[in-house]
């Protein structure tokens, strides 16, 4: 069988698959074949371990780690069990679940905007608009490298965080609500684990959330004149298992003289190096492809967004990441590793997910606005995009060529 005929293939059973999974009313068969779905796509990405392409995966690496006894996560304390047991697939199957867990996790935060919908539609608009990726553009820069989503296929520490760290902000939503009164300790201890497991497996939310939350509680100390003062320390003291995570998190990665956070301004660099960021056309052209909906949302959905604490809050977090994204690196040896970024991308997807709310709760009022179609058009562009971006991964391209050379195969 010929490359093309292979692609054609491969395109057409994409299609159909996604296509059933809209038209099927047989839930199990439903799950039965978005699991499939995932477990294909890691499954591929697994087959990369330590190869000669860098750009393949950070499985390989992540497995080496925990394989040689570098323990600076808990995916370390998973990947080289599940490898041991079941080689490849086994590694298949664990990131399916962490990926399904998190279109889960993020079907139950749709709750909140959707409380009508029945937990089935939520799942699959969840998984609908979780493969979105970037816009696609003619000559965009790259189809990945510079871009910032939420759904990520190639990091296992980043794929098992997602789910955790959703939980984690979901129910800091929830334990703030007793902020005038009494907070549930039951909710905040919950909120705590979450977001202390989350840390466990990837640093970069706490690096952001810490800093967001100190700012909300210095603003809400001098909203209540000192008035609320139990109730701040008691929010506040939720940060720091999570930062004691970070500190001996930091003595396994930051061993070397020269290692460790500074300002970038401070550091020499080669900006064409930078994968992210702003100091190349492609790594910036890959910034403003992937803010079309949210943006989008943040203009022409301003009323309806702006009323909620949640999507300011979630705004703000993703704000945060992305100024300690541009203005710090890491030091020697990592610093065009762009691990900050990582900050940026679990907190769009925060934000990805009130967007997603609000605009489907405004989508679903009439008469539709202007605005609302303008957003759907918006997100429907991500989603082609990442199924785009999708089948080509599962072709088994690497994430490194740029999106100028991109053709469908058709």
């Amino acid at each position: 069988m010929t490359q093309t005929r292979k692609k054609r293939l491969l395109w057409a059973l994409c299609l159909a698959l996604l296509g059933f999974c809209f038209t099927t009313r047989n839930e199990l068969r439903r799950k039965m074949i978005l699991s499939m779905l995932y477990i294909g796509i890691k499954h591929k990405n697994s087959k990369h371990s330590r190869g000669e392409d860098p750009y393949t995966s950070d499985l390989g690496q992540h497995l080496h780690f925990a394989q040689s006894g570098l323990i600076y996560s808990a995916t370390s304390l998973l990947i080289g069990p599940a490898y041991a047991a079941g080689g490849k697939l086994g590694i298949a199957l664990l990131l399916a679940v962490f990926h399904l867990a998190a279109v889960v996790v993020f079907a139950w935060g749709l709750k909140a905007a959707l409380p009508e919908w029945s937990l089935p539609a939520r799942l699959l608009a969840s998984f609908v608009v979780n493969l979105a990726q970037a816009v696609y553009i003619p000559r965009g820069g790259y189809w990945y490298q510079g871009t910032v989503t939420g759904t990520i296929y190639h990091n296992t520490t980043y794929i098992m965080l997602a789910p955790f760290a959703l939980l984690a902000v979901l129910w800091f939503y929830r334990a703030w609500q007793g902020i005038d009164g009494r907070i549930n300790l039951r909710t905040w201890l919950i909120y705590t684990a979450f977001l202390t497991v989350a840390t466990a497996f990837k640093a970069n939310l706490i690096f952001a959330f810490a800093p967001a939350l100190l700012v909300l509680l210095i603003a809400d100390f001098i909203r209540t004149r000192a008035k609320n003062i139990g109730n701040e320390v008691l929010m506040g003291c939720s940060v720091f298992p999570g930062v004691g995570l970070c500190i001996l998190e930091a003595n396994v990665l930051f061993t070397e003289e020269g290692s460790g956070l500074r300002l970038i301004f401070t550091t020499e660099f080669d900006r064409h190096a930078l994968l992210w960021g702003v100091f190349n056309e492609a790594a910036l052209l890959g910034l403003l492809r992937s803010l079309p909906f949210v943006a989008a949302v943040a203009l022409l959905l301003r009323w309806p967004a702006f009323g909620s604490f949640r999507y300011k809050f979630s705004l703000f977090l993703f704000a945060v990441a992305m100024a300690e994204a541009l203005l710090l690196v890491e030091g020697g040896d990592r610093l065009y590793h762009a691990n900050l970024w990582w900050g940026p991308f679990i907190c769009f997807w925060v934000l990805w997910l009130e967007s997603v709310g609000i605009f489907l709760k405004q989508a679903l009022a009439k008469p539709k606005s202007a605005s609302t179609v303008l957003c759907g058009m918006a997100l429907g562009w991500h989603i082609i995009s990442g199924v785009c971006y999708l089948v080509r991964l599962m072709q088994g391209v690497s994430y490194n060529v740029p999106i100028m050379t991109y053709h469908i195969g058709f």
